[in-house]
């Protein structure tokens, strides 16, 4: 098997090596991160700090290069006998391993997103504006309900008022504080 590939030509061994280790890498790290192994790597380049797979959103990361590796050394491999053209074949490479680099950041960036804390709180809602679901009587008198969305969902929410006027059904309001767990104090706008 070893002569066999010392036969091949010097840029398809070189597809060989790279579609190998990097495969050998991304199904580690794929094993790494089913079982909760995955951690963060840092990296110090000239005095500054470069932050690989960190919280946020990066486009150039450690699973992303090995990702474009991947899509690169792969396709080398697979249409080396297809183009015949080596210079085209390098650019397709090239640009299936940005493909797949780029997926693979927005698959990254989306599960991130799963992994935020949506829990509602109602002290969020202060300041934003609603809509009186159930009328709020004046002066604190009683509860009415109000719409609010926060986060792209909507909440029914109690509402008080200190204005002289009963606030009727339709009407818009904004969150001023508050009052206790989930009966706020709202102003007519």
């Amino acid at each position: 098997m070893i002569e066999t590939f010392k036969t091949l030509d010097p840029m398809l061994q070189g597809y060989w090596i790279l579609a190998a280790i990097s495969s050998v890498i991304f199904i580690i790290q794929a094993i790494a991160t089913f079982v909760g192994f995955d951690s963060d790597v840092d990296a110090d380049f000239s005095g500054g700090d470069a932050d690989f797979d960190s919280d946020g959103f990066h486009i150039i990361s450690v699973k992303t290069i090995v990702c474009f590796i991947l899509g690169f050394g792969w396709t080398g491999v697979l249409f080396w006998n297809t183009i015949e053209s080596k210079i085209f074949l390098a650019i397709l490479a090239f640009i299936i391993g940005l493909a797949f680099m780029l997926i693979i950041a927005l698959l990254l960036k989306w599960v991130m997103k799963l992994d935020k804390d949506n829990t509602f709180r109602t002290e969020n809602t202060v300041g934003l504006v609603a809509e009186v679901y159930l009328r709020i009587p004046a002066e604190r008198k009683e509860t009415g309900k109000i719409i609010v969305s926060l986060n792209g969902s909507i909440h029914e929410l109690e509402a008080l008022t200190d204005e002289t006027e009963t606030i009727p059904t339709g009407g818009k309001v904004e969150i001023v504080s508050v009052v206790k767990n989930s009966v706020v104090l709202v102003k007519k706008i």
